[in-house]
């Protein structure tokens, strides 16, 4: 009778999360999203199909890690069991081309995954479980602008980052047992890592207890002309007015070593973040 029962609840919650067109629908609680949203199929993927290059670019195209810290290297992206998996790994130094070993990015590999085109507005959603290691794993939004106009003053460059999680921090941070979400402004001209003139920042650290390395969770993000909403889990954790982000931009999960934290121990790698889903909508026209 337990068997039944449990079958006959994952196939009610199965039901509920999608509608009579066969749309998964949102994780977001009653009246939150106002008016209808729809799939955007370009920004959505399942990951059940191997790694879709006509979606997403498996490095970061301008841009290949932080100075003294870590290199993105294309190997550590892949598709796994359904899952789209990125890895952190320990290198040998010995092999790392003068290049890297000049910038100081020698010591550890991490990946990067970025949408090949641009989106303004939406409800995004991703199932996630972070690497059990001390590393920053991420679900983000940023870069409106091209270059040149990038590379040159008078313009704008603008980033929200949905969640920056680390999955493990030694005995001197509790890093781990946070749920970051951030919005980011600077002044052109701006080089990644580099350059981020007039950098202003606002966002929050949402105290958690639990581990996002043991498990799966859900993060989503509302964003309107209006406002700026980030859950965790189905549940609203913060908000913000949207004064700044009316342009497209890149959406990107990244996994990235940070000084500020601490390098990471290379007996907890390599280590893997791992994606079930990313989901998008939009509001239909």
């Amino acid at each position: 009778m337990n068997d039944i029962m449990n079958k006959l609840i994952v196939a009610m919650i199965i039901f509920a999360a999608v509608n009579l067109r066969g749309e998964v629908q949102p994780q977001a609680p009653e009246g939150l999203l106002k008016g209808t949203y729809v799939l955007n199929q370009t920004f959505s993927d399942e990951f059940e199909n191997g790694f879709n290059a006509s979606k997403w670019y498996d490095f970061y195209p301008t841009w290949n890690g932080r100075d003294g810290m870590f290199f993105f290297d294309r190997k550590n992206v892949s598709v796994k069991d359904g899952k789209l998996v990125l890895a952190a790994r320990a290198e040998d130094s010995e092999k790392a081309t003068p290049e890297l070993k000049y910038e100081g990015k020698d010591k550890f590999s991490t990946a990067a995954v970025r949408s090949k085109t641009r989106i303004c507005y939406g409800f995004f959603e991703s199932k996630f479980k972070v690497m059990n290691a001390q590393v920053c794993n991420a679900f983000w939004l940023n870069d409106p602008v091209d270059p040149p106009k990038k590379y040159r003053p008078g313009n704008r460059i603008e980033e929200i980052d949905i969640f920056e999680i680390f999955g493990k921090c030694d005995s001197a941070s509790d890093m781990h047992k946070v749920f970051a979400m951030n919005t980011h402004m600077g002044a052109t001209p701006y080089i990644e890592s580099k350059v981020w003139l007039e950098h202003a920042s606002v966002g929050y650290k949402l105290p958690v207890n639990t581990n996002f390395a043991a498990e799966y969770h859900t993060a989503g993000f509302l964003w309107t002309p209006e406002k700026l909403v980030w859950l965790l889990d189905g549940k609203v954790v913060y908000e913000l007015e949207n004064k700044f982000f009316h342009r497209p931009l890149y959406l990107n999960f990244d996994c990235e070593v940070m000084k500020w934290v601490g390098f990471p121990d290379s007996a907890d790698l390599p280590a893997e973040y791992s994606v079930e889903y990313v989901r998008v909508w939009q509001l239909k026209k």
